[in-house]
């Protein structure tokens, strides 16, 4: 009998394939010096390093699946719904670890913030209204305040009885603006952020980075945890992200053994060492992590 978080695992990797994760024949080179390869579509396939490191995970978790390689927001799309449906099967599993009331959210929208509706972050809702009604404060501020997350994990707060339910615990007047108590705060309390980034390019990296601080900036509370999710396989790209402390807590890969696997049997000596910093240095993780950590 498979244990849950190995059946969650397992699922994930036949959501991406044939989906998000796919192969294809493409050509690389010009003129006589064209040629076609087999390659994943996370890979950037005219890098030799990122093809065939990236060819070599895919093939381990899901096998070589041919498939017409999606759009880029679809692909997005179909990506982070993969990454909301294990956290569904991981996370809301271990309740007897962090209890309390959970949801877990594919924010498919980006045309409004989700996270405004969330209590660290509702004042953000009411700066959105006054910009649109004074354009002079709107282009002073520009969009330094906007935070469009992929996923996201809240807790709806508890009532008097359930936070009693342990034995005699509130007292009159005390306690009077915890957000945790729902006869205060109605809002779900925001506790995760999930960034889910398919492939990794500066740009991406750079944006990942100004949404964490944001979060940071900007909240009312505490600060929920900030965590990216890539299929990105090739280490110094990788490394852009996962690099340095301040904006998020990890990056975490959907598939860090094979990964390891791959890059210690292939010849890319620079590709190892900086996989071997990004993990000495606890900053990139196995999806697999990503659901204790969440319980934490």
């Amino acid at each position: 009998m498979l244990a849950r978080l190995e059946t969650a695992r397992k699922e994930f990797f036949e959501s991406l394939a044939g989906s998000a994760l796919t192969f294809g024949t493409y050509t690389i080179g010009k003129g006589a010096a064209a040629r076609k390869v087999l390659a994943v579509n996370n890979s950037d396939y005219g890098n030799r390093a990122s093809l065939e490191i990236s060819n070599a995970v895919a093939e381990s978790i899901v096998g070589i699946r041919k498939g017409k390689k999606a759009a880029g927001q679809t692909l997005g799309d179909l990506f982070e719904k993969s990454v909301a449906d294990f956290l569904q099967k991981s996370f809301l599993k271990l309740g007897h670890l962090r209890p309390g009331k959970w949801s877990i959210d594919h924010i498919t929208s980006r045309s409004e913030q989700a996270v405004v509706g969330c209590e660290q972050y509702a004042h953000l809702g009411d700066l959105a209204k006054f910009c649109l009604e004074h354009r002079e404060l709107a282009a002073a501020l520009g969009n330094d305040y906007a935070i469009s997350p992929d996923v996201i994990v809240t807790r709806n707060p508890e009532t008097d009885k359930v936070i009693d339910s342990g034995g005699s615990f509130l007292a009159n007047g005390l306690a009077m603006r915890s957000p945790l108590r729902e006869s205060v705060n109605q809002l779900p309390i925001l506790h995760a952020c999930v960034s889910c980034k398919f492939t990794l390019r500066s740009d991406r990296s750079q944006n990942a980075r100004s949404e964490a601080l944001n979060l940071i900036r900007n909240r009312k509370g505490r600060t929920p945890h900030i965590v990216i999710v890539t299929a990105e396989c090739l280490p110094s790209r990788l490394a852009s992200l996962a690099l340095g402390t301040g904006d998020i807590d990890c990056l975490y890969h959907i598939a860090l053994p094979e990964l390891i696997a791959a890059v210690d049997r292939l010849d890319f000596p620079d590709a190892k060492d900086m996989l071997d910093t990004m993990i000495a240095g606890r900053r990139i993780r196995d999806i697999t992590d990503l659901p204790l950590d969440l319980a934490t």
